[in-house]
C-alpha cells in the first residue's frame, strides 16, 4: 500500500518519506488538488559490471593457451 503524506509533513521529514520510498517503492505527496508519486529511480548497472583489463594478449592467443592447457 502507498503511502500518502501531505505536503508540509513530505517537508518535515524529508528523510522519512526517502526512506519509505526506499523500503515500499515508492509514496504519495499531496499538495492542494495534485498527487504526486515519489519512487527511486531504478539502477541499470549489475554489480557485476567491472572495466576490463588490456592483458597484451589477443582472443586468438587465449583460444591457443586454452587448447593447450586441454591436451595435457
Amino acid at each position: 500500500m502507498t503511502m500518502t503524506y501531505s505536503y508540509e509533513k513530505a517537508k518535515k521529514s524529508f528523510d522519512l518519506v526517502f526512506k519509505k520510498a526506499t523500503i515500499d517503492g515508492k509514496v504519495a505527496i499531496r499538495k492542494d488538488n495534485d498527487l504526486y508519486i515519489l519512487m527511486p529511480a531504478s539502477k541499470n548497472t549489475s554489480p557485476l559490471d567491472i572495466e576490463g583489463v588490456d592483458m597484451g594478449i589477443s582472443s586468438k592467443d587465449i583460444i591457443q593457451f586454452i587448447h593447450e592447457s586441454r591436451k595435457l
